[in-house]
């Protein structure tokens, strides 16, 4: 139910996700948040019929408050950017948009965190006991995604990955601009397995926490749980992770400042595009 960040928390990366990889407008997904979020705590826990109606309820409250106070300030955000296009990116600049969109994930994840424990809360002794076994299969996911090849692998990884995030809103990255990220790869540090460690780590206290789910406190000691998740990565994982955020930053800023006319044309149209159907969900 709850991973790195709640899983109410990644509904706008939901919407992200469907979009990328099927294509389906960010409109379609939006309005299909139930279904998804709900396919996703499938994964992990087999809800009885009034608790699924509970978590439609909530997700429903939760998307209206979103689109009332979220989406037009994304709808404006992303026209900003388009309108940036073209000029010379920053690293700084680069961490400013990472920021703006942590302070908004921030804002839902404390909307979001009554709805998550009342839920939590009506999980019976049955439910709970097999939420381990569905946690640890997405660690040893996780960690075998970086396990058991060499270094040069796991960083031409990363070099793809960054590579057809950004072609999805530029179309093809010419041979320079390719080369700049196979090369930048080279300073990729592999996390996963970390992750994963930490994942175990901060699991063993939220399944503790979940055996006085029934307590009049809960909400508050999970919302306190969430929020101090930073204190069981540990010091090799927060080194490796900023690191690897400032690589992406460095060669993002790099990568969209290069952007030829065409490819600069192109992005700000998807940009565009997306706060359009931002500013249409808002206003719907």
């Amino acid at each position: 139910m709850m991973l790195k960040k709640c899983i109410w928390i990644r509904m706008v990366w939901l919407v992200c996700l469907a979009v990328l990889v099927s294509g389906c407008s960010v409109k379609f997904a939006y309005n299909n948040l139930d279904r998804l979020v709900r396919w996703q705590v499938s994964d992990y826990v087999n809800l009885s019929a009034e608790q699924k109606r509970q978590l439609t309820d909530e997700i429903r409250s939760l998307v209206r408050w979103h689109r009332a106070n979220h989406l037009p300030l994304y709808a404006v955000y992303l026209n900003t950017l388009a309108a940036q296009t073209g000029d010379t990116i920053s690293v700084n600049k680069i961490s400013e948009i990472f920021d703006q969109f942590m302070v908004w994930g921030d804002e839902l994840e404390a909307q979001a965190m009554p709805g998550t424990a009342a839920l939590l809360a009506t999980l019976t002794d049955e439910q709970v006991a097999k939420l381990p076994a569905k946690f640890e299969k997405d660690n040893v996911k996780m960690a075998d995604s970086e396990s058991g090849e060499g270094l040069a692998d796991y960083q031409e990884s990363w070099a793809k990955d960054f590579e057809d995030a950004i072609e999805r809103f530029t179309g093809r990255l010419d041979d320079s601009q390719q080369d700049y990220i196979r090369l930048r790869s080279q300073a990729y540090q592999p996390e996963r397995v970390m992750w994963a460690d930490y994942r175990r780590r901060w699991q063993v206290a939220f399944f503790a926490l979940l055996e006085q789910r029934h307590a009049k406190d809960f909400e508050a000691e999970l919302t306190a749980l969430v929020a101090s998740r930073e204190q069981f990565y540990g010091s090799e994982l927060t080194a490796v992770s900023a690191h690897n955020e400032q690589l992406t930053k460095e060669v993002a800023a790099h990568v969209l400042s290069s952007l030829s006319e065409k490819q600069s044309d192109r992005f700000a149209a998807a940009l565009r595009k997306w706060a359009d159907d931002f500013a249409e969900l808002a206003a719907g």
